[in-house]
């Protein structure tokens, strides 16, 4: 069972790895336009770049709630990175947990950018997400013995 956890973390972070270079998000286009397309690498840069600039700090007195998604947004491989971190450095820690839950609630942040600015999903998001969540999620698969969960309660 202990491989199976290291085949969805492998997994789990060559598809976050592959989703860089996969359309993510495409723009919501006028009847008879063709919409523009970001990959993924592009709107990690972009939403980690974004709210420290100049166009940040007006886009903050402007649309507020569209500012703090994109800073959300930009924090979330960050945040994946040191969350893979802990849960490979300390497996059993309830920081795990913290991880796990912030995480999937970061992703909302970039369903309020997409709607505030007229873009939808693609391939390279989804891949993204899916990715993450395979590898923050992959020591679910090992069966622990009764003993050892009973211990850790």
């Amino acid at each position: 069972m202990k491989a199976l956890k290291w085949i969805f973390l492998i997994a789990g972070l060559a598809l976050f790895a592959i989703s860089f270079k996969l359309p993510a998000i495409k723009e919501i286009a006028k009847p008879g336009a063709t919409g523009n397309t970001l990959y993924g690498f592009n709107c990690a840069a972009l939403a980690l770049r974004l709210p420290w600039g100049k166009e940040g700090m007006t886009f903050f007195h402007s649309e507020p709630v569209t500012y703090f998604a994109v800073l959300i947004s930009g924090w979330i491989n960050p945040v994946f990175v040191l969350g893979l971190l802990v849960l490979l450095i300390r497996p059993g820690s309830r920081l795990n947990w913290l991880f796990r839950l912030l995480i999937p609630l970061m992703f909302v942040a970039c369903w309020i950018v997409f709607q505030k600015i007229h873009f939808y999903a693609y391939t390279g998001f989804y891949a993204w997400m899916c990715g993450i969540l395979m590898a923050m999620f992959s020591d679910l698969w090992v069966k622990r013995p009764a003993a050892v969960r009973i211990a850790e309660s």
